[in-house]
């Protein structure tokens, strides 16, 4: 576990031989954005938050979680990070005093006797206006301007405002966007004309159409296509074929055991002077130094295994009859019902799902796709997920009739036949997340 690399040989002459040459690798396009965040001069939090931001990025550059969720993730890495830091201070204390081992840990301290925390650089957890903020400081400063927005108005608005708005028609095209975005959407430009009666000309209009007509709806359209990557499950999902009760096993097959090398533990217990231990301090305590990191870590990847477990227990608990009947069957659920099953904090749930993913019967899944809001329900009070609603929506924009597609209004009344307490905007709103486009484009490309 312990082993280094020697150098290789050289070849003759005292020259290394060349590498073999390999293709170039060039960055993806959230890592060209990462790229850009040491421009910005942004606070260690800001940076942290930043990071979640353009890891939520979708591939046409649209944000594609809510910036609340975004934030959470933030602040349980920020709450992480702060305890690293009061962890390696606290034991950097015991070994100065071996008296403060049977000290307080100074969080407790503080939460239970309102002692001041230790003199230790901790980091602030962020609001939601302050992501706010800086998500739109992204979206101006980061290239290609409007990146990271959630509609396509915030986007278009977004590119407008990072250059000078020197001609009359950009002065325009902005207070269109602005002010007339529900009208121009539709294109019905005659209520933009009513709208800014006695100052816009239809010859104006036409001009900042066209300059409306220039600008990225896509920015993350001109990045180049990213190799797909196969993604491994680290956890399977089966039922048994005798009960039927579902059973839970870790993917330990594409990842080698850790045990820590036998014989740093036989030399460890070998008596003070005997032959074998005859070595430098140095050496000893290097050799005691990797010894504790190497049992820590085993330990430390035991327990996130455990958590893993169960947190994905009570996922299955919970949403029972998706495993056994299909994702159509997902029920609203959110890190606190987990919480309860398992008596884990929050923010130790959102960092076990994390990039984690389950293979089911029925497919692959990531494990935050299991936690969805609830929306109304006609039939009950218990309500239903957003994804459900989504994939509804989703089956009547896909076989509607393509000569006289569905409005957002009719597409809400066909919601509502089917038992979905759903509003005209939060239609147009999951449409607009899942990339249909309104009806008057639908019509435009028939």
């Amino acid at each position: 576990m312990f082993w280094h690399p020697q150098p290789g040989p050289r070849a003759e002459g005292g020259e290394e031989e060349d590498e073999p040459l390999l293709p170039e690798a060039h960055p993806s396009f959230h890592e060209e954005l990462l790229q850009q965040l040491p421009l910005l001069n942004l606070s260690q939090e800001e940076r942290i938050l930043a990071e979640e931001i353009i890891g939520s990025i979708a591939p046409n550059g649209y944000l594609r979680e809510e910036l609340s969720a975004v934030l959470q993730r933030t602040n349980a890495r920020i709450a992480e990070i702060n305890a690293e830091h009061l962890a390696t201070f606290f034991q950097s204390g015991k070994q100065q005093n071996p008296a403060r081992q049977h000290a307080l840990d100074p969080v407790v301290a503080h939460l239970v006797l309102h002692r001041e925390l230790p003199p230790v650089q901790l980091l602030h957890p962020l609001s939601l206006e302050q992501a706010e903020h800086l998500l739109r400081r992204l979206q101006r400063e980061l290239e290609p301007p409007g990146i990271a927005a959630r509609t396509l108005q915030e986007c278009l608005l977004a590119q407008l405002e990072t250059r000078p708005l020197r001609t009359e028609p950009e002065r325009w095209a902005y207070r269109i966007l602005k002010e007339a975005f529900p009208e121009m959407s539709r294109r019905t430009w005659r209520e933009v004309l009513k709208r800014f009666a006695g100052e816009l000309t239809p010859e104006m209009l036409k001009e900042a159409r066209e300059v409306i007509r220039r600008l990225n709806p896509r920015p993350g359209g001109s990045a180049p296509p990213e190799i797909p990557l196969q993604v491994t499950p680290d956890l399977l999902v089966s039922h048994d074929p005798e009960t039927g009760e579902p059973q839970i096993y870790f993917n330990d097959a594409t990842l080698p055991p850790l045990r820590v090398n036998p014989i740093l533990n036989q030399l460890r217990r070998l008596p003070r002077h005997s032959p074998q231990k005859q070595m430098p301090l140095k050496s000893r305590q290097i050799l005691r130094m990797d010894y504790t990191a190497a049992h820590t870590l085993v330990s430390v990847l035991r327990q996130r295994k455990e958590t893993l477990l169960r947190v994905m227990s009570a996922i299955v608990k919970l949403q029972r009859e998706l495993f056994e009947s299909g994702p159509q069957h997902l029920k609203p659920m959110i890190y606190a019902d987990i919480a309860r099953e398992t008596g884990l904090d929050t923010s130790t749930i959102c960092r076990a799902v994390a990039n984690k993913y389950v293979q089911t019967p029925f497919g692959i899944f990531a494990l935050k796709d299991f936690f969805t809001e609830a929306l109304p329900s006609l039939e009950g009070d218990e309500g239903v997920s957003v994804e459900v609603v989504k994939q509804k929506l989703r089956e009547l924009l896909e076989n509607e009739d393509p000569q006289n597609p569905l409005s957002d209004i009719q597409l809400a009344r066909r919601l509502h036949a089917m038992g979905y307490k759903i509003a005209r905007r939060t239609v147009a709103k999951y449409r607009e997340e899942m990339g249909f486009p309104p009806i008057w484009k639908r019509k435009a490309l028939q």
